[in-house]
């Protein structure tokens, strides 16, 4: 049986003082008492800058063993034009992060809604990252067995995101692990649903990391997910 890794997209929220963060926790403390508490993060910030590796260190020292870092790839990795060396960003992502060692979770690659399907594109940056990776396609031209197949030669999870925004991905197997992104703001029954059919997928897989957006309720639902079925 697998296990649940939960937690939100991002901690450094002064909003969540007196909810999910004593009222009085400085900004340096939070990552330590997040990690106490959940064991996984989704980190979005690496989307605009990569983190020093001396913050990465400090980043992994404020945190249990077991936790689970996940940041997203730099934007110029699946955003930029045609002539960018996407390459060459995802081989120095995966440099960059390396410094974590066990701590390092999927890296979330993260596709634009108006890039649709890129086959040689995609094999490309798998190839440089060359971790496992979590991928997030918004153009529904992705979904297509072509792709499945290609992230399942790499052992990438195909993320599925329940926004009202974009597509979901289809719940397919193409890695040990699984990876959801839950952003809505989900009633008692929705929210039991998830719970429900989430920890039932665990027991077939190596882990399911499950992340909720950083609004108010994220922290609790993240602790409430880890509570089990």
């Amino acid at each position: 049986m697998g296990h649940i890794v939960a937690g939100t997209s991002g901690f450094s929220y002064t909003a969540w003082r007196g909810d999910f963060y004593p009222a009085d926790l400085s900004p340096s403390g939070m990552l330590e008492y997040y990690a106490a508490r959940l064991n996984g993060l989704e980190l979005n910030g690496s989307f605009y800058h990569l983190p020093t590796s001396s913050a990465l260190l400090a980043w992994a020292s404020s945190s249990p063993p077991g936790f689970q870092f996940c940041f997203k790839a730099p934007r110029g990795v699946t955003y930029s034009g045609a002539a960018f060396d996407k390459a060459g960003l995802a081989a120095l992502t995966r440099q960059r992060l390396d410094v974590l060692g066990a701590k390092l979770g999927p890296v979330l690659l993260q596709w634009p809604p108006t890039r649709p399907r890129q086959d040689e594109l995609l094999e490309e940056v798998l190839q440089a990252l060359a971790v496992p990776a979590a991928v997030e396609f918004r153009h529904p031209s992705w979904f297509c067995q072509a792709v499945y197949a290609r992230l399942q030669y790499h052992a990438c999870a195909l993320v599925v995101t329940d926004d009202e925004k974009w597509p979901m991905a289809p719940r397919i197997e193409t890695s040990g692990f699984s990876y959801y992104r839950l952003r809505r703001d989900y009633s008692p029954i929705q929210f039991s649903d998830w719970q429900r059919e989430l920890w039932a997928e665990a027991r077939s897989r190596e882990s399911v990391h499950i992340y909720f957006e950083h609004s108010a309720g994220g922290p609790a639902r993240a602790l409430a997910m880890l509570q089990g079925a």
